[in-house]
């Protein structure tokens, strides 16, 4: 029971390290996703008395992807109750033409600035109409899911990564008569710590275990589908194996980056 607990105590932390990770993982996939759904239903309208094409405006704006031309078609026909027909003419060859401009990507703030400035730059270029308030506080809310996973992330990370500490400094303590036993027989560093390694990457190995059963489940949970559906994304952004893996690999390197620590600060001492 004992050797249970002790094996818990490293176990458990390195799991709330890797929720942190998976976490980060999936929000980042799902902002992108929603960014990019964003990106294809956002425009700029554009008004101008030159006539203007795609190639010439991605010369000055690089994430210019479709640029279609709008008619004004609903003003029109409203002045037409009020306007003669030759006025209505002449109205007609004074209005500016009007272009949708999609881009590829969705800019942020600071991007979204520099674009409006540019194309006003344009020759013929009269408006430009961004949309620029709505865009912030649409992007503004992605920021504030990224930035408050980071930051949970980071602090769970550090108390983790203390814990596993505590716990490897633990196994030290327990398995020192024997490493100062291998010490006097001349034994080099690594030797003597090889427990501390074994133990550390036998958790791992477990914890790596326990994700890809934790993934699997929760992709095919009514949660995640609920979730996804949330968030309007897919739940194909959880992605079980290749998480597995790089959470696999992120438990090894981080009980062994906290294995070498351990033993460089005892040196130290």
């Amino acid at each position: 029971m004992s050797s249970i607990k002790r094996h818990l105590a490293l176990i458990i932390p390195l799991l709330a390290l890797l929720f942190g990770i998976e976490s980060i993982m999936l929000i980042n996939r799902s902002i992108s996703t929603h960014e990019q759904k964003l990106a294809n239903s956002y425009s700029i309208i554009i008004a101008s008395k030159e006539s203007l094409d795609l190639q010439k405006v991605q010369t000055f704006v690089r994430e210019a992807e479709e640029m279609k031309p709008v008619a004004p078609d609903y003003m029109i026909n409203e002045l037409k109750k009020e306007l003669s027909k030759d006025a209505l003419q002449s109205l007609q060859k004074e209005l500016p033409l009007f272009y949708s401009l999609r881009l590829s990507v969705f800019p942020d703030k600071e991007r979204l600035e520099q674009i409006h400035s540019t194309l006003l730059k344009l020759n013929g270029v009269t408006k430009v109409e961004s949309f620029s308030k709505s865009h912030s506080q649409v992007y503004k809310l992605l920021l504030i899911i990224k930035g408050s996973v980071l930051v949970f992330s980071i602090l769970s990370a550090i108390l983790s990564c203390l814990l596993m500490v505590k716990q490897i400094e633990v196994w030290r303590f327990e398995h020192s008569e024997r490493m100062e036993i291998m010490s006097f027989l001349g034994a080099p560093s690594w030797m003597r710590n090889s427990i501390l390694f074994k133990l550390a990457v036998i958790d791992s190995v477990l914890v790596g275990v326990m994700s890809l059963c934790a993934l699997y489940y929760f992709k095919a949970s009514p949660l995640a589908a609920e979730l996804a559906h949330t968030l309007e994304v897919s739940t194909q952004i959880i992605k079980v194996w290749s998480d597995s893996i790089i959470l696999l690999s992120c438990s090894l390197v981080i009980s062994l980056v906290c294995v070498c620590f351990v033993i460089l600060k005892q040196k130290d001492l």
